[in-house]
């Protein structure tokens, strides 16, 4: 049932109610090839990148959501990969504090 050997597009950046391997909401795709052409299903946002957490179901099986249970090895995994992406914000965020600061200093005194 997997789609390994199919092509997919992403159908749109609808997020569901269903929610990935890392607590965020799954974006529908779509199936363009092989014996499950059209078939929609539900991957983690980070479709196909180093943080992807390979989730996946298909849209038609859907059933009504239970509670997941994460184990403590899963969420410190998780919570380690946010934690960097935070980090990398907070970087980003002083760079561009720092930035300004120059613009603002640059402008009082030559202009």
């Amino acid at each position: 049932m997997s789609s390994s050997n199919s092509s997919v597009v992403k159908s749109r950046m609808q997020q569901s109610k269903l929610h990935c391997n890392c607590h965020l909401k799954c974006v529908v795709f779509t199936c363009h090839r092989g014996p499950n052409s059209g078939r929609q299903f539900y991957r983690c946002v980070y479709n196909q990148t180093e943080d992807d957490c390979r989730f996946f179901k298909w849209v038609d099986e859907e059933e009504e959501e239970e509670p997941t249970y994460v184990t403590l090895i899963e969420f410190k995994a998780s919570d380690a990969r946010n934690s960097k992406k935070l980090d990398l914000i907070l970087r980003m965020m002083k760079v561009f504090v720092v930035m300004v600061f120059i613009d603002i200093t640059v402008r009082l005194y030559l202009g």
